[in-house]
């Protein structure tokens, strides 16, 4: 028993002889702060690290979502034909018809409009996008300069206007109508297989 007092007296010692029992006080809600914030910054790092489910999810490449860089193939700039492309200012809801050939440029307002290519069934195959005449898919492959600014290059698809194209804040562009000739889409289709096939 007597060796226990000694540590009975140090719990029970809650102030210093001669001291400011206010101070005392403080000090213990200082250092009881000081406790909290440890334990807190604590929690946030542990709360920092990311669980891998909590990651966000990779998203795929897509061949159709068209993105300046887009490689042109050398098919689409032998078909002959036209597109008509409307542009659209949200704001104004202004709408602007443009058509041009193949291969021509054009300049609309502060708009810069060139047309490189052009496909008359236009799907992906392993990676390569080819002219494929057993479907309807019309497209135009255009490069877009705003204020001598390329803002967009890359696949217009005359059936999907909403799916692929431009994202801009101010203006929308889609692909009206595409028209080729009977012997131009054939010249498309047969150059499209020899591409393939090499």
């Amino acid at each position: 028993m007597a060796e226990s007092a000694p540590l009975l007296r140090v719990y029970r010692v809650t102030s210093i002889e001669g001291s400011n029992p206010s101070l005392s006080a403080m000090l213990g809600r200082i250092i009881f702060a000081l406790a909290f914030l440890a334990l807190v910054s604590g929690c946030e790092v542990e709360q920092s690290k990311e669980i891998e489910w909590q990651l966000p999810l990779s998203v795929p490449d897509d061949p159709h979502a068209a993105t300046t860089g887009n490689t042109l193939p050398k098919w689409a700039t032998l078909i002959e034909g036209s597109a008509s492309l409307v542009f659209l200012h949200k704001s104004t809801t202004r709408l602007s018809q443009i058509e041009l050939e193949n291969g021509n440029k054009a300049k609309l307002g502060d708009w810069y409009i060139e047309l490189l290519g052009l496909a008359s069934g236009l799907r992906v195959k392993g990676h390569t996008f080819i002219n494929d005449e057993a479907i309807a898919n019309p497209a135009a492959f255009v490069r877009l300069s705003l204020v001598n600014k390329v803002v967009y290059e890359g696949w217009l698809y005359q059936e999907f206007p909403e799916l692929f194209g431009m994202d801009n804040l101010y203006w929308k562009v889609w692909v009206k109508d595409i028209t080729m000739p009977p012997s131009s889409q054939e010249d498309g289709k047969n150059k499209s297989s020899l591409s393939s096939a090499g």
